[in-house]
């Protein structure tokens, strides 16, 4: 066997071991759990925040978060999301966002009170975000 071989071979081994102690690291890197229909909460622990995410869109400019803002309470059922934001950018208002799962908008920031008078959240049950993170 030559020279050559055997360090190739070593080095194969070495990355292909490195590989097996950093596939569980990379795992461990996705805090994002499934709200419903592609929407997503990941959980950040340096600064113990949630941001909500949709799969497949680049939230990157909005902040990281689709709903421009950290999210504090939510609820949802099978057509609707319900997000209380604090807001990224202090010149926007913080308040309730409410996301319809099928088509993708976004409607907000609302105050309490019309959030409480609007149909798509009636019977919703909402939670601060780390009530229901512990369960999906």
């Amino acid at each position: 066997m030559s020279r050559f071989y055997r360090v190739r071979q070593a080095c194969s081994f070495k990355q292909l071991a490195l590989l097996f102690l950093l596939v569980p690291l990379l795992e461990g890197c996705n805090r994002g759990r499934t709200v419903v229909g592609g929407y997503r909460l990941e959980q950040f622990h340096e600064n113990n925040n949630f941001y909500l995410h949709k799969d497949g869109v680049d939230d990157s400019k909005l902040g990281g978060s689709i709903i421009e803002g950290v999210v504090r309470n939510i609820g949802w059922n099978e057509w609707f999301i319900v997000a209380e934001r604090h807001s990224f950018y202090r010149g926007d208002p913080d308040g309730w966002m409410i996301i319809d799962v099928r088509s993708g908008t976004i409607a907000g920031p609302f105050k309490e009170s019309e959030l409480r008078a609007r149909a798509e959240v009636r019977g919703m049950e909402i939670f601060p975000v780390s009530e229901p993170w512990e369960k999906l």
